[in-house]
Parts: C-alpha cells; structure tokens; sequence
C-alpha cells in the first residue's frame, strides 16, 4: 500500500481534492450565500466530479512512471518504484483500473451535470496524460504547457460545473445571480492562472533537476535545448509575471470589491507567502547558479507556494462572509 500511494503520488491527489472542495466550499458557497442564492450542482455530483479528477489524475502518474523507467533510472533511482517494488505489468493494469474508474465517476458527473459533452473532458485528460507520457514529454515545452493547464483546469472545473447547473436550473437570471456568479466565476478563474503559471513554472524547473537522465534518453526538454543559464531567465520571468498577475489580482479586482474595499489581511496574507516568497525564493536566486540540489529545493518551495496560494480561499471566505451585510 505504502508503494502504491507513493506511485500515485497521493500528496499531490490530497491537493487535487482540497483545491476542488475550497472553491466549492470556500469560494462559490460564501459568494452565493451572500447574495441569497443556493448552490444548484448536487453534492454527489460534485464528489463524483472530485473522485472522476483525482483517479484520473493517479493513472496518469502510474503512466508516467510505467514510461519513464529508463530515466527515473539515473535521475532518482533510489526513488523509483515501477520495475523495482511494483512490476511493469502491474503499474499498466493500475493505470487502467485507476483510469476506468475515473471515466465511471466521470460519467456520473456528467449525469449530475445534464452536460454529455463533459464526459469528453475526461476522455480528453486521460488521453493526453497517456501521450503526455509517452511522446509529449520527450518534446521542447509542449509536456510543460499540457501539465500546466491540466492544472489549470482543476479549480474551473468546479466552478464551470456550478454555472451550468445554475443555468438549467433557473428560468431567468436576476441581479444576484448574476453578480454571484460573475464573482465566484472571476475569482476560480484567478485560481486557475494562478494553478497554470505557478505548474509550467514548477515544470521547467524539475526538467532543470532532471537534466542529467533526460539528456541520457533523448528527451529534449528546455534546459537541454537551450541551456540552463538561459532556462534560469525563462523561470525567474515566469516568477516575476505570476507575482504580478496576483498583485494584479488583488489591487485591480478584490481590492475594488465592498467586500475587500477596507480589509489589509488578504493583501498581507498574498503579499508576504505568495508574492514575496515566490521572488525571493525562486525569481531572484534561479538566476544564480544550475546546482541540481538548487532546482530540487525550489521544486518543492514552488509547490509549498502554491498551497498557499490556494489557502488563500480561506481567507477569502472569511472576509466574504464577515462583510456581507456591508
């Protein structure tokens, strides 16, 4: 079991849940119910959409390791599980019940939905993770830009799923539905950029860490085609624009709301363990040397970072719910 839940990478999946429940939870319930509107996509339809995300999810990390025997072999081969604790042949038939069962809550949740195109939203990510892992990764940034708007695609989920359920459950839309949902939908679509930049930047930087067993396996990832001085300025770029685009988030949007107008928390809590952690963590010193040890540890701050960020909702909830009446 331990093994298992290492193959599947089961930190990753907890955030996958956690991120999908806190914008139901913490950013669509604390809007809506402000505005004296009621969430309209079941329960069970929302868990099923969770559970359809994070076992897809899982398959496609069991593929990508079934994939990537041969360079896990030099990159972390006291880390590597597929074809030392877990045979080839058993990783591939997890992938496929892991898969499978994720494409049956899929199709529950497009049940939930009334929405049959959504099933091919699920067909679509478990097909890519597979070409992700076999072809794309091997490839100059395209294996970056599918990860990252996989990830990005996470929190809209969530909220696309609730503004269909709104719009086939209501026969016409009045100022309140559609203040609420305009600022449930623009928040989650912030999250989403938020999840895509900060994941193609993590992406970029563990193809740094990994340099050594791709260059080994014909892999032509960014820092093999270019270099990793040149890379170090691509991710400290990537750094300072999604630092920006949360400044930006906050002084041009939340900072203008009745609801944030007079509150110092939320730019506290974004400026001093979003923003600043992520220049002075990774914007500034990745222009600073190419040590393997160096992108290992911004790896895992990008991905301290970005629970973080996604607390945020949190405080966002908090401050939605205690200035409501304002």
């Amino acid at each position: 079991m331990k093994n298992f839940l290492r193959l599947i990478r089961w930190k990753n999946i907890l955030v996958i849940a956690l991120t999908m429940m806190a914008m139901r939870l913490l950013i669509i319930y604390p809007v809506f119910k402000v505005y004296g509107i009621d969430i309209m996509f079941p329960n069970w339809g929302f868990y099923m959409l969770m559970l359809a995300t994070m076992l897809i999810a899982a398959g496609g990390y069991v593929i990508n390791d079934y994939f990537d025997v041969r360079i896990d072999s030099v990159n972390r081969s006291k880390k590597m599980i597929v074809g030392v604790s877990i045979s080839r042949r058993k990783a591939i038939a997890m992938h496929l019940w892991l898969s499978i069962f994720g494409l049956g809550c899929g199709i529950a949740a497009t049940i939930a939905a009334h929405k049959f195109w959504y099933i091919f939203i699920f067909i679509g990510a478990f097909v890519m993770l597979w070409v992700y892992s076999r072809d794309l990764k091997k490839s100059t940034f395209w294996g970056n830009l599918l990860i990252a708007m996989l990830s990005g695609l996470v929190p809209l989920l969530v909220g696309i799923t609730e503004y269909f359920a709104i719009a086939d459950s209501i026969s016409y839309w009045d100022i309140c539905h559609i203040r609420a949902v305009k600022m449930a939908m623009q928040v989650i679509i912030f999250f989403s950029v938020f999840a895509f930049l900060f994941s193609l930047m993590r992406e970029i930087v563990k193809d740094c860490e990994d340099i050594e067993g791709d260059k080994l396996n014909s892999v032509r990832s960014i820092p093999i085609k270019i270099g990793l001085k040149k890379t170090n300025v691509i991710v400290s770029v990537l750094a300072t624009i999604s630092a920006a685009t949360v400044l930006f988030f906050w002084y041009e949007y939340l900072s203008q709301t009745r609801f944030f107008m007079y509150e110092s928390l939320p730019y506290t809590y974004l400026g001093l363990l979003v923003v600043l952690p992520t220049m002075i963590v990774v914007g500034i010193p990745v222009l600073f040397g190419t040590s393997k040890r160096k992108y290992s540890f911004m790896s895992a701050a990008l991905k301290i970072i970005m629970v973080i960020g996604i607390g945020f909702s949190i405080i966002f909830c908090h401050t939605i719910l205690n200035n409501g009446n304002i």
